[in-house]
C-alpha cells in the first residue's frame, strides 16, 4: 500500500498486538476453574483440558504474532503454576514465563504481561479467594516472586483483568466460581482487588522503577433508551460506577489506562429498576451488539485521567469470519477519531490471537484470528488475520 493511500495513519511507535490469557490457551493445569469445569458447569459441556496447548507451543504463538506484523503481545501468567502451594514458588514455571518474555524480545515484540486473569491456585480459593482479608497480601507476595524473575525484562504490567466483570460474575451474579450471590461479598471482593492492585503496583515498581503498571478495565458505553431526565440520571450513575469507580480508587497507582471494549448498552430505567433494551442490529455469535462508535465514547470518557491509553482487548466471536475484518477497521476508525479529539491512545490489541476456551461458554465461541484444531493444535490463519497484518505493517489503513 502506498503511503498516500493510508487515510488512517497512526503515530510512530504505536503498538499493534493481539491478546490471550493463560487459562484460555495454555492447558494442562489445575486451578479453581478446572475444578469447577469438571462439575459440568460449562455451557457446551466442555472442559478446558489442553486448551490450545500454548504452554508448550508458546514459540509458535509468538511466531504467529510476528506473522501478523505485531510489535506487542498481551498474555497472562498462571498464578496456580507459579505458586501451587501457598508461599512455595515453582522455579521452573517462573523460568518458563521468562522464556516467553525473552522470545517476545527476540522477535521485537513488546510483552504486555497480566498477573491475574481470573484463575486462582486451589489453596487461595480454599481459603476464600478474594473474600479473605489477607488476599491482597497473598497477591502481593505472588507479584513479588514474579517481579524478582521478570521485573527487569517487562515494561508493561497489567495487574488485574476486568475487575468489575470478574467480581460481578463471581460474587454477585453467581455465574462463575465461587458462584456467590451477595452484594456485600461482591463489595468485599472488589475492595480486596483494589488493595491487591495498589500493593502489587509498588512491588513491581520496586524491581523496575521505569515499568508501567495498570489494570485492564472493561468500560462500556451506556445510553438512555428514552430521553427523560430520570433515565439520563440513571445512565449517568451506572456509567460512573461501572466505568470509573475502580479507576478512581487506584488513580494514584496507574501509569497508563488499559481498556477492554466490547459492550454498548441502551438502558430503560423506571422506579422498579432498569433493563437493557439494545436493538442489536448487528451482533456477534454470542449475541453481543457490535457498536464501533462506543469505543470512541469510552475513550473520550477516559481523557480526564490524563494518562496514555492502551486498548488491551477488543474483538468478537465470529466463527465464519464474516464480520471480523470490518469490525477491526470500524473500531480503528473511531479510535483514530478519538486520538484526533485529544485522547492519548498508544496501542491496540485484538482479542484474540487464537480460538480458545471462552470461560463458561466453552469452546463454541470463536474469537481467534487463527483457528485451532482441538486434536492436533494446528493453527490455521483466517482471512481477517491477513487484513489485520496489513494494517499493522502499514501502521494504518
Amino acid at each position: 500500500m502506498a503511503e498516500q493511500d493510508i487515510k488512517y495513519k497512526f503515530s510512530s511507535g504505536f503498538l499493534w498486538g493481539t491478546a490471550t490469557s493463560a487459562h484460555q490457551i495454555e492447558g494442562g493445569n489445575e486451578n479453581n476453574w478446572t475444578k469447577w469445569e469438571k462439575k459440568g458447569q460449562i455451557k457446551d459441556g466442555s472442559v478446558s483440558g489442553r486448551a490450545c496447548n500454548s504452554y508448550e507451543l508458546y514459540k509458535e504463538d509468538i511466531r504467529l504474532c510476528k506473522e501478523l506484523n505485531n510489535n506487542a503481545y498481551r498474555f497472562s501468567l498462571e498464578w496456580s503454576r507459579i505458586e501451587p502451594e501457598q508461599g512455595k514458588f515453582d522455579k521452573e514455571a517462573l523460568k518458563h514465563y521468562q522464556k516467553v518474555v525473552e522470545c517476545c524480545r527476540k522477535n521485537n515484540i513488546e510483552p504486555l504481561v497480566t498477573l491475574y486473569h481470573w484463575t486462582q491456585p486451589l489453596w487461595f480459593a480454599k481459603l476464600g479467594g478474594w473474600l479473605h482479608k489477607r488476599s491482597p497480601l497473598f497477591f502481593r507476595n505472588y507479584a513479588e516472586a514474579v517481579a524478582k524473575q521478570l521485573g527487569r525484562e517487562v515494561t508493561f504490567w497489567c495487574t488485574i483483568n476486568e475487575p468489575m466483570i470478574y467480581s460481578y460474575n463471581s460474587y454477585l451474579k453467581g455465574k462463575w466460581p465461587p458462584q456467590k450471590k451477595s452484594y456485600w461479598q461482591w463489595k468485599k471482593a472488589l475492595d480486596n482487588l483494589i488493595k491487591a492492585h495498589k500493593l502489587s503496583y509498588f512491588t513491581l515498581h520496586s524491581h523496575n522503577s521505569k515499568c508501567k503498571v495498570s489494570v485492564a478495565k472493561n468500560n462500556q458505553f451506556f445510553e438512555p433508551y428514552v430521553d427523560s431526565i430520570f433515565n439520563k440520571a440513571v445512565v449517568k450513575l451506572i456509567t460512573h460506577y461501572w466505568n470509573y469507580y475502580f479507576l478512581n480508587k487506584i488513580k494514584n497507582e496507574l501509569d497508563y489506562i488499559g481498556l477492554n471494549y466490547y459492550f454498548h448498552n441502551l438502558i430503560y430505567a423506571s422506579l422498579k429498576g432498569h433493563v437493557l433494551m439494545n436493538e442489536n442490529k448487528i451482533a456477534n455469535d454470542l449475541g453481543w451488539e457490535i457498536y464501533p462508535k462506543g469505543i470512541y465514547e469510552v475513550l473520550i470518557g477516559l481523557k480526564k485521567y490524563n494518562l496514555p491509553i492502551y486498548i488491551l482487548e477488543n474483538g468478537l466471536a465470529d466463527a465464519k469470519d464474516e464480520k471480523r475484518a470490518d469490525f477491526i477497521k470500524s473500531h480503528l476508525r473511531y479510535i483514530y477519531q478519538a486520538i484526533k479529539d485529544g485522547t492519548d491512545v498508544r496501542g491496540y490489541c485484538h482479542w484474540s490471537l487464537l480460538d480458545n476456551f471462552e470461560w463458561s461458554e466453552g469452546y463454541e465461541p470463536k474469537f481467534g484470528l487463527y483457528r485451532v484444531n482441538p486434536k492436533t493444535f494446528e493453527r490455521t490463519v483466517r482471512p481477517s488475520a491477513k487484513v489485520y497484518a496489513e494494517i499493522a505493517k502499514n501502521n494504518g489503513f
